[in-house]
């Protein structure tokens, strides 16, 4: 005897995936874009591939804040 799932199963209802980027059509299981060469995810219910996430994008931008303020403080606040 069967037991019936409460849970729905995840149907793939796309055959492919657009680039974030630059909306190149891409094979599902591509990780790279043909057209572009950056990094693409998984397709998402609209059939676009996600951004992953770039920690080195996000590490960049934390010191770059940090020396700007760091800039300010010494350019204009230290006595």
């Amino acid at each position: 005897m069967a037991v019936k799932s409460h849970h729905k199963e995840k149907t793939q209802i796309h055959m492919t995936k657009k680039c974030p980027y630059c909306y190149v059509y891409l094979p599902l299981k591509a990780t790279r874009c043909t057209s572009c060469h950056k990094r693409v995810g998984e397709v998402d219910k609209l059939g676009f591939a996600s951004k992953p996430f770039d920690l080195t994008g996000y590490l960049i931008a934390i010191g770059a804040i940090a020396v700007f303020c760091i800039f300010m403080w010494w350019g204009f606040f230290r006595e």
